[in-house]
């Protein structure tokens, strides 16, 4: 069994944290939530995550991606502005994508589904990760913790869209304007300007998503049912082997179970919690982290989140398992 531990004192887990799994220049990943969105994670709980990272003698800074829809978080200035507006400018924060998403390098994948992951590409200036994840539903992949905080917010704009899809983004006609900025934006000659409409070709599309990023009037069109729940759920795992495997394994979990809602901190807006507040979860096993995390919130709300967003929140875990990613059995020590 793995050991997974818990509090309802943030201050307890934290203390949890020790060298063992740390290396030189330490990344502590967070989702710092969408703005109009009021239940992300706590950012006293990252303050405190970081203060011990930094007085075991580590460089440190909170690190994200930026996301692929068009909101306060796709360029990297503005992204910033909303971590610093929701209470994350007690330290450097590292946008490891660029200003725009282009900047990634590519993972290898080496048990999974998928070859390789495209990443943030800023990650390889770090030695090893906290991955410190707010747990909340999610329409698509069923709940957010660990693995998607992980995988998926490490994810470049390219990596994003391609979790997300198997298809490239297409051109709604009746929001294009024909400004251009696509075309001036795309590296890879894929966008024309025809009949005062932008349209893209295929063929050439790279699926690096700066057209999405870049266009003023929200006419590029995200592919968001070009995958299916399932097959979302598993390219999330694989991005965070790859990433597991990078760092060797150098890399600490906690789940904060708190402020639980029924759709993702990406979602611009106030709402209301599902569950009352756990506590906290503390494991060097992913998959036993997010098994005991989700076996509590279903305790809990009666299953009433098992319930929710209809989808089987149980193979994400699975899958993790199969790959090697860890256990689900678990033991709970209680801090």
């Amino acid at each position: 069994m793995s050991k997974v531990f818990f509090s309802t004192d943030y201050k307890k887990i934290v203390e949890k944290i020790d060298e063992s799994k740390l290396k030189g220049k330490v990344g502590i990943k967070v989702h710092f939530g969408e703005k109009g969105n009021e239940t992300y994670l706590n950012p006293e709980i990252a303050k405190a995550v970081y203060d011990k990272v930094t007085s075991l003698g580590h460089e440190s800074s909170l690190v994200e991606c930026n996301v692929l829809y068009k909101g306060s978080r796709t360029k990297r200035e503005d992204h910033v502005k909303t971590a610093v507006d929701h209470g994350f400018g007690f330290a450097p924060i590292d946008i490891l994508d660029g200003e725009m998403g282009e900047k990634e390098v590519k993972m290898k994948v080496k048990k999974g589904k998928i070859k390789e992951a495209r990443i943030g590409g800023g990650i390889t200036q770090y030695d090893s990760l906290i991955v410190l994840s707010h747990f909340k539903g999610h329409a698509s992949a069923g709940f957010g913790g660990a693995f998607k905080n992980l995988g998926m917010g490490l994810g470049s704009r390219a990596g994003k869209l391609h979790m997300h899809s198997h298809v490239n983004p297409s051109v709604d006609d009746s929001r294009c304007t024909g400004c251009g900025l696509c075309v001036k934006n795309c590296d890879f000659d894929a966008i024309s300007i025809i009949k005062s409409k932008a349209v893209l070709k295929d063929e050439k599309c790279s699926g690096c998503a700066m057209c999405i990023a870049v266009c003023p009037q929200k006419a590029i069109k995200i592919p968001w049912g070009g995958s299916t729940n399932k097959e979302l759920q598993e390219k999330i795992v694989d991005y965070s082997s790859a990433l597991i495997n990078y760092f060797e394994n150098n890399l600490v979990y906690i789940n904060v179970l708190e402020d639980i809602t029924k759709d993702c901190d990406c979602a611009g807006k106030k709402m209301t919690p599902v569950v009352e507040d756990i506590g906290l979860l503390f494991s060097l096993d992913p998959v036993a982290l997010e098994k005991a995390s989700l076996d509590l919130v279903n305790e809990k709300s009666n299953n009433e989140f098992g319930r929710i967003n209809e989808v089987d929140k149980d193979y994400k875990i699975k899958y993790a398992e199969e790959i090697g990613l860890g256990i689900k059995d678990y033991k709970i020590y209680e801090k």
